[in-house]
């Protein structure tokens, strides 16, 4: 029986066969440029019609292609895939690898089982071009995957893809066992997120720089002027870690903004941080805010210390959402993301996961520090984010930094690792 009949559509057989890309394209199909509604409507039959084609001839080379493709393409990670996805996932850059991996492994197997396809679209670059950087902002919930995974407050806390897609059911939470009880705030009560993981960040001190100062004891602590200009934060040559700066407006209103200002000596990619602590690097500081993964990396373990504040570590959610009317049949993917394989992945890398198979990596005695529900819905979180690193930008040019915000002597130009979503 052959793989590719004159019935199929363009969709199906791109789908299942993607090498046939190829022979659809040399044959008059720009399918870069192509809607992928047009493809799931259009069958062979009617495209060799369309192009004039010779279907016994079209036919075979199709097959031939189809047989010879041995590899079935079910995740993508660099090029869009041609057909609407399924699933789209950003995962943080530590454990990207590590994920990739195994996600693969269960999809194939899904497919093995049942021969479904999925389609997954995990980029596997930290930074750099996004093909669905603006899906968020699409008015047809036909153009959205069934299932998607992000990072972080970005697009998709946005007012405007909540109202449109979350407050009316259309996409909502996974379920799933309950939470450890530190966990516990994190689970949304209106079942719209699901936070899988957290990215928990510390402050790292280096005490020989520190001196005679003392060791901040909580977040608000870092905007007191005695640490004027002894403090890098990361984040980018024009965005400061958002979570971090909510967090100090939350607690300490614009007053804390202002006293924070000064304070900044740079902003650094993480990496950067964990290799100059402790280390004689002169562009260093005494206190990194940093996450905990890359915290846990620095070398220079004589002269650092690793500190949890009194009020928790804050975090970052890594979180899902999933079409009402697609819950089930995305459950070998949301049961993945939310499961112990996954769960195991992030706390192999200091990503406290929410999976309650997984014993919690946080040290004894610590906590989180999370901006509560009533917080994240009241305020659109992407745009305070902007809106207090403009106001931030403002206060540092008042108190003199030529600089606003230093990059990494190692990181030039560097743009935002975490994708934003």
């Amino acid at each position: 029986m052959p793989l590719v009949t004159r019935e199929m559509t363009l969709s199906e057989i791109i789908s299942a066969y993607p090498d046939t890309r190829a022979v659809f394209a040399s044959n008059g199909l720009p399918l870069e440029q192509t809607n992928h509604l047009f493809l799931t409507a259009l069958t062979v039959e009617s495209f060799m019609s369309l192009r004039n084609i010779n279907p016994e001839i079209f036919l075979k080379l199709l097959n031939d292609t189809a047989e010879a493709s041995s590899e079935v393409k079910i995740l993508y990670t660099d090029e869009t895939p041609v057909v609407r996805t399924d699933f789209l996932g950003y995962v943080v850059c530590p454990f990207k690898h590590l994920y990739k991996e195994a996600f693969e492994k269960k999809l194939h197997g899904h497919y093995d089982r049942t021969g479904e396809k999925l389609v997954s679209f995990v980029p596997m670059g930290c930074g750099g071009p996004d093909p669905y950087e603006y899906i968020w902002d699409t008015e047809n919930i036909d153009e959205l995957p069934d299932a998607i995974a992000s990072i972080g407050f970005g697009n998709f806390w946005r007012k405007e893809f909540r109202e449109r897609f979350l407050d009316n059911g259309k996409f909502i939470a996974v379920e799933r066992p309950p939470l450890h009880d530190v966990f516990k705030e994190l689970e949304d009560p209106l079942k719209q997120y699901t936070i899988y993981s957290v990215s928990a960040y510390v402050i790292l001190v280096d005490h020989k720089k520190l001196g005679d100062l003392p060791v901040p004891k909580t977040w608000l602590d870092i905007a007191n002027p005695i640490y004027k200009d002894n403090v890098i934060i990361s984040g980018s040559d024009d965005e400061i870690n958002e979570v971090f700066l909510m967090h100090i407006y939350k607690d300490g209103g614009e007053e804390a903004l202002k006293n924070l200002a000064p304070n900044i000596k740079a902003t650094w990619h993480a990496s950067q941080m964990a290799k100059a602590a402790g280390s004689s690097m002169a562009d260093g500081a005494a206190i990194y805010v940093l996450a905990w993964f890359f915290a846990d990396t620095c070398p220079n373990t004589d002269h650092i210390s690793i500190i949890f504040p009194e009020d928790g570590a804050m975090i970052s959610p890594m979180y899902m959402m999933v079409k009402a009317d697609k819950a089930e049949r995305m459950k070998p993917v949301t049961d993945f993301m939310t499961g112990a394989e996954m769960g195991a992945i992030s706390a192999g890398s200091k990503f406290p996961p929410l999976c309650p198979e997984i014993p919690n990596i946080l040290p004894e005695g610590t906590g989180l520090k999370w901006f509560g529900w009533d917080f994240v819905r009241e305020n659109d979180m992407k745009v305070l984010a902007e809106e207090l690193n403009a106001r931030l930008a403002k206060y540092r040019r008042k108190c003199g930094s030529v600089n606003l915000l230093k990059p990494s002597p190692s990181k030039k130009g560097f743009k935002r690792m975490m994708v934003k979503g």
